[in-house]
């Protein structure tokens, strides 16, 4: 879902203004994201506790209850791409930091798991970062982060996948990394047609260092339910 503020235009201001008018904050519905909107957004972002800024991210789509549309390929899974319910859900497992701090080995990082830069805090940040960020810019963070593990669901699954299926492979292969679901047992039964087995085979995938860690245990299983159910867990 794209990300709109003031001065936007098209159909997904439209949706948006749509959304916000069923959800009590009505505005017009012109395609056009004024000051009108841009105050409608505002009030509605304060009601659910989100960040009052009048950029619509994935924090606001979600909380509008607005879903992604489901990809459908010629024969795949299609250009797919995290929605906002999705970048949530990963947002809940990474946890949230809103002042930048050096993670474990000692990259600046912000939000949730975003790599400002290598090595450590050194002053040389962008002054976004040094003021600290929202919980809604940090998922657009995340967002823009899943990217290459988007990309990575899109290249390797040659079957149709439904939104929260994708979101559930992008959350997986966001976490182990793209090499790892490339060469994964999980791809290459889901490319014979076999969906069922995709959770099972992330429950697999639990351990570090050849520990297993109950957060894992935790997200794993969620993504199962995800992919299975449809259910956004966490």
């Amino acid at each position: 879902m794209d990300v709109l503020k003031e001065g936007a235009s098209g159909k997904a201001v439209r949706r948006l203004q749509r959304a916000l008018g069923k959800a009590g904050h009505a505005t017009a519905v012109d395609g056009d994201f004024g000051p009108s909107t841009k105050r409608a957004v505002k009030a509605f972002q304060a009601a659910k506790g989100l960040a009052a800024d009048g950029v619509v991210g994935p924090a606001t789509w979600a909380a509008l209850g607005v879903r992604a549309q489901a990809s459908a390929g010629g024969g795949g899974a299609g250009k797919l791409r995290l929605s906002p319910k999705g970048a949530a859900f990963i947002g809940h497992f990474e946890g949230f930091r809103g002042e930048m701090y050096n993670d474990p080995v000692g990259h600046a990082t912000i939000g949730y798991g975003h790599l400002v830069h290598h090595g450590p805090i050194n002053g040389s940040e962008p002054a976004e970062f040094k003021r600290g960020i929202s919980r809604e810019r940090a998922l657009e963070l995340l967002v823009q982060d899943a990217n290459s593990a988007a990309t990575a669901i899109s290249s390797g699954v040659r079957v149709k996948l439904t939104q929260f299926q994708a979101d559930a492979l992008i959350s997986f292969a966001y976490n182990v990394g793209n090499g790892a679901f490339g060469d994964s047992t999980l791809l290459k039964l889901l490319n014979q047609g076999d969906y069922d087995s995709v959770p099972a085979q992330l429950n697999r995938w639990t351990k570090a260092s050849g520990r297993t860690l109950p957060g894992l245990v935790t997200r794993r299983k969620a993504e199962g339910a995800l992919f299975r159910e449809g259910r956004y867990m966490g």
